[in-house]
């Protein structure tokens, strides 16, 4: 049967081993005894069973020595004081060493190791010292306790949930140890967080043997599975960890993903690679386009993202007096979101979609790199980051303007002014008075429209001749029997219809068809006396 604790307590006797054939205070089990060895040949390769078994036992790969043999303790080699009454033994306290109350193991702990004491005259001296413990004693007279056990490292783990966790999210870590410790300076843990690692500082402690670190997510910090760099990736930064007896802890950590680690006790994902734009196009073919005519705006993103809100988000336009904006209509969960042209407030019926009277630009882009906007809603990535919104130059290698050759032409042709290539004078039946309408760009004409003037009891109904592709449009009156005006001119405003036709710019933009008031300046009735 196997020893108890007590027995063997009892049978190494504090150094001075007891007789294991035969039975003696707490050790009981002289009856059960297979063999007993007593190691002291001193010479050959046989050691003698003292039982009454005869298991003679054979050494084998060690030799004998002269040194005396250490039972439970440390051999301390004599260091100074020949030629006199004390001598000094020095001992370094090693690791794994501890004692309450320092004491050599016995009486017999003092060994020649085959060198001499003796006095004066050449005796030698005796060296049994005082029983350990006793009066005389070094245990008796001094109170040296020995810790020897360095603290080390048990586990590490965080107290924030699993999930993720973005740039600016601060996490803490605790460092457990095996016993109390005490801290100086600022420690660090490095944590394995992709092309840079992240640094967990020192901030405090839990308890007496546990450690806080606190980390804060930085732009590009990403792991799927949080966890320290490596074993030695808690360093002592110019600080100290020590326990109450001043033993440096050994800082070597878990290995990563193995038992007692942050990877293996938690899941937290890091995720502080923040969306950015990484060009911006138009699925809009390259052209001219005119007044209602919607362009669609597409940015392309470095991971998917996602949109909240209702036009949530929109692009400043550069069109000229005044810039338009294209406000976010799909895409949301991609890594492509587009954007409509409006031409003024949008709402869900999709009024103001499209180039507006006026919008104008020669190559279209947005007014700059801070153009999109968010509208009281966000874009994001899967897990939280806020997308960084600046987009490139424009004009540059990946702006609209770059990428796209779209032209607006928001500048509708209006009428600039109405006369006639007739003398001022009177005219009768049969006379034929050109009148000639003036627009501010050429204008290209379809079908016959109409200009009714004001010739007494029947108004005149004058179509359209000549002049498509230029700015100066003719409409010839032949003065009918009954027609009579003092001072010839149209008969409103809105005198000039289409009658089915079309009156249309280069770009495709209809005419503006209002014309001056009756009488007015640049009316025909005031640019001519017929």
């Amino acid at each position: 049967d196997a020893l108890t604790a007590t027995e063997i307590t009892a049978l190494y006797n504090s150094g001075s081993g007891l007789d294991a054939t035969s039975n003696s205070g707490n050790y009981t089990s002289s009856s059960n005894l297979k063999g007993y060895w007593r190691f002291n040949e001193g010479t050959g390769t046989s050691v003698a069973d003292a039982s009454s078994n005869s298991n003679t036992g054979t050494i084998s790969g060690a030799t004998w020595s002269t040194d005396s043999p250490i039972v439970g303790g440390t051999k301390v080699d004599y260091a100074s004081g020949t030629g006199t009454s004390t001598l000094t033994f020095n001992y370094t306290v090693a690791s794994g060493h501890t004692s309450s109350d320092l004491d050599y193991s016995s009486t017999s702990a003092l060994t020649l190791n085959s060198g001499t004491i003796k006095d004066a005259s050449g005796n030698v001296a005796t060296l049994t010292l005082a029983s350990p413990g006793a009066s005389g004693s070094l245990g008796g007279n001094k109170a040296i306790v020995i810790d020897g056990n360095a603290p080390t490292v048990t586990s590490v783990i965080s107290p924030n949930d699993d999930g993720y966790y973005t740039a600016g999210d601060q996490l803490s870590f605790y460092v457990f140890f095996s016993e109390d410790m005490t801290v100086t300076g600022t420690p660090q843990l490095t944590l394995e967080t992709g092309s840079t690692d992240g640094i967990a500082d020192y901030s405090g402690k839990l308890n007496g043997s546990t450690l806080i670190f606190n980390y804060t997510v930085a732009s590009g910090h990403i792991s799927s599975d949080l966890d320290y760099a490596s074993t030695t990736a808690l360093a002592l930064n110019g600080g100290t960890i020590k326990d109450s007896n001043a033993n440096a802890a050994i800082l070597t950590l878990p290995t990563p993903g193995s038992s007692g680690s942050l990877g293996s006790g938690k899941n937290i994902i890091i995720d502080g690679v923040i969306p950015t734009v990484s060009g911006v196009t138009s699925t809009t073919a390259d052209g001219t386009y005119k007044v209602g005519d919607v362009i669609a705006v597409t940015v392309a993103w470095s991971e998917a993202v996602t949109v909240v809100g209702t036009f949530g988000a929109k692009i400043k336009l550069e069109t000229g007096t005044t810039d338009r904006y294209a406000y976010y209509y799909d895409g949301s969960g991609t890594d492509v979101l587009t954007f409509q042209y409006f031409g003024g407030t949008p709402d869900l019926d999709n009024n103001n979609l499209g180039i507006a009277v006026g919008d104008t630009t020669a190559d279209l882009d947005y007014t700059s790199t801070s153009a999109l906007e968010l509208n009281g809603g966000t874009i994001k990535d899967a897990s939280g980051n806020n997308a960084i919104l600046t987009l490139p130059s424009p004009g540059e290698s990946g702006s609209l303007g770059a990428n796209k050759a779209i032209v607006i032409d928001g500048n509708v042709p209006t009428v600039s002014s109405v006369t006639s290539t007739k003398t001022d004078r009177g005219y009768t039946v049969g006379a034929t008075i050109p009148i000639t309408i003036t627009f501010n760009q050429t204008v290209t004409v379809t079908g016959t429209p109409q200009l009714t003037l004001e010739t007494g009891t029947t108004d005149a109904v004058v179509d359209y001749a000549s002049g498509t592709g230029t700015a100066i449009l003719t409409f010839n009156y032949v003065v009918a029997v009954g027609h009579n005006s003092g001072d010839l001119d149209y008969t409103s405003t809105s005198a000039l219809a289409l009658n089915s036709g079309t009156i249309k710019d280069a770009s495709g933009n209809a005419a503006t068809l209002t014309l001056p008031t009756p009488g007015a300046t640049n009316s025909l009735g005031a640019n001519k006396a017929l």
